[in-house]
C-alpha cells in the first residue's frame, strides 16, 4: 500500500487509536474469518452425505446454492448498509453469529425445510463478507500492512482445518450433522471474542446507508475490482461447493482422498496469501492479479484434464496458490475510489456474489446433463477472466 497514499479518515483512525498498528483488533478478526473458512471446509467434505441424506440431485443442490447467494446479495444491498451506524464491535459478531445459526439450521432441518437453511447461511455469508472485510480494510489503512491478504489467508486456513475435521468425523463413523455443529460452535466462539475486542467507534456521521450497489455508478473505477472479485469468487466458491463432489462422484475418490485434495487447495491458498502479502503485494495490484489469473488457469486446466486423484490434488495445490492473491488485491483497489470503504467493499462484493447466483444452477445443470468434469471446466474459464481484468488495472506499487 502506498506509504504516501490517502490518510485514514477520522472514523478509521479512531477505530485503532489505542494501538496505531491495529494489532489488538487484527487477531480476533482473523480468527473470525478463519471460522468462516472452517465452515466451508467442513461443508465441502460433508456435502456428499448431506446430498444423499436429503435425496438431492446436482441440479437441486445448485438451486440451493443460488438461493443462498441471492439472499447474500440482498443482505449486502439492503441490510449491510443499514448496519453502518453500528460499531464494528456489534456488526462483526452479528455477522459471525448469523452464520452459526445458519450452520445449525442446515444441519438439522428436515428435507422440507432445508431451503430455509440455505437462506440463513446466505444471511451470514452476506454480512461476513461485508463487515469483516470492512474491519480489515480499516486496519490496513492504519497499519499500512496487507491485512486483507492476512484476512483471506485465515479463511483458507479455516478450509484446511475444516476439511481435516470433517474427514476425521466421517472416519469415526459420526453423523455429518456433528461436523456442521462443530463449525457453528467455533463461529459462535469467534463472535463472542470479537464482541470484546472489535472497535467501539461508530461510523462517521453522514455515512451513506443507501443501496451499496450505487457506489459502482458514483465511482466507475470500482468496476475493475468488482469484476476481478466476481471471477475470483466464482473459482473459490466452486472449489468450496463442487470440488468434493467432483472427486468423490466423478473420480470415485474416498472422503479422505477428497479431504486431502481440498486441504492441498486451501493450504496453498493460505500460504499463497502469506506470500502475496510479503512479495506480490509490494509489486502492485496489476502484477498480482495477472500472475493470479494466468497461474490459476494452468492449475485448473490440469485438474480438469486428468482422472488421477493424486494429479488432481497437485493441480489443486497450484490452483490454490495462484488464485490466492486475486480477491484481496482487488479489494485493496477500493482505497482510491473516493467512496466510503464499507459501501465500496459491499458494492464490489455484491458484484462478486452475482457469480454465485448464476454459476450454481449453470454448474448444476452441466453436472446433471454432461458431467461434473465439464462443470469444473467453468472454473478454468473464470481464471482467464481474472487475467483479463488484471490488464485493466493501473500499475500502483504498494511500496512506492
Amino acid at each position: 500500500m502506498d506509504e504516501l497514499g490517502p490518510r485514514p479518515r477520522p472514523g478509521e483512525l479512531a477505530a485503532h487509536r489505542a494501538d496505531r498498528d491495529g494489532r489488538p483488533s487484527i487477531v480476533p478478526l482473523l480468527a473470525g474469518y478463519w471460522s468462516f473458512g472452517q465452515f466451508w471446509g467442513v461443508w465441502v467434505i460433508l456435502v456428499f452425505e448431506f446430498q444423499r441424506d436429503h435425496g438431492l440431485s446436482d441440479s437441486r443442490l445448485g438451486i440451493g446454492y443460488t438461493l443462498l447467494s441471492v439472499v447474500a446479495v440482498a443482505v449486502m444491498l439492503v441490510v449491510a448498509p443499514r448496519l453502518q451506524p453500528l460499531p464494528l464491535r456489534a456488526s462483526v459478531p452479528i455477522s459471525l453469529l448469523s452464520l452459526a445459526v445458519g450452520a445449525v439450521a442446515i444441519a438439522f432441518l428436515p428435507t422440507s425445510g432445508i431451503w430455509l437453511g440455505f437462506v440463513l447461511v446466505g444471511v451470514g455469508n452476506g454480512l461476513i463478507d461485508v463487515y469483516l472485510n470492512v474491519a480489515a480494510h480499516r486496519a490496513e489503512v492504519v497499519a499500512r500492512r496487507p491485512v486483507l491478504q492476512w484476512l483471506h489467508a485465515s479463511y483458507a486456513l479455516g478450509g484446511v482445518t475444516g476439511a481435516a475435521s470433517a474427514a476425521l468425523i466421517l472416519a469415526a463413523g459420526l453423523d455429518f450433522r456433528i461436523g456442521l455443529t462443530y463449525a457453528a460452535a467455533f463461529l459462535t466462539a469467534m463472535g463472542v471474542w470479537n464482541v470484546r475486542t472489535a472497535p467501539r467507534d461508530r461510523a462517521p456521521e453522514g455515512t451513506d446507508t443507501t443501496f451499496s450497489i450505487s457506489a459502482l455508478f458514483r465511482a466507475p473505477a470500482l468496476w475493475v475490482p468488482a469484476v476481478t472479485v466476481l471471477f475470483a469468487f466464482l473459482v473459490e466458491g466452486s472449489m468450496d461447493t463442487w470440488s468434493g463432489l467432483y472427486l468423490r462422484d466423478e473420480l470415485g475418490a474416498s472422503a479422505a482422498t477428497a479431504a486431502i485434495a481440498f486441504i492441498a487447495f486451501a493450504g496453498a491458498v493460505f500460504f499463497g496469501r502469506l506470500f502475496a502479502g510479503r512479495v506480490l503485494f509490494g509489486l502492485g495490484a496489476r502484477t498480482t492479479i495477472l500472475v493470479a489469473g494466468i497461474g490459476s488457469a494452468v492449475g485448473g486446466s490440469i485438474a480438469v484434464a486428468t482422472s488421477n486423484p493424486l494429479v488432481v490434488g497437485i493441480a489443486f495445490l497450484l490452483l490454490g496458490f495462484m488464485i490466492s492473491a486475486a480477491a484481496p488485491a482487488a479489494f485493496g483497489l477500493v482505497e482510491g475510489s473516493g467512496e466510503d470503504a464499507a459501501n465500496a467493499i459491499a458494492a464490489v462484493t455484491t458484484v462478486g456474489y452475482t457469480g454465485f447466483i448464476w454459476s450454481p444452477p449453470l454448474l448444476g445443470w452441466i453436472a446433471q446433463t454432461v458431467s461434473l468434469r465439464a462443470a469444473m471446466g467453468v472454473v478454468v474459464v473464470a481464471t482467464f477472466g481474472i487475467a483479463g481484468t488484471g490488464l485493466l488495472v493501473k500499475d500502483r506499487r504498494a511500496g512506492r
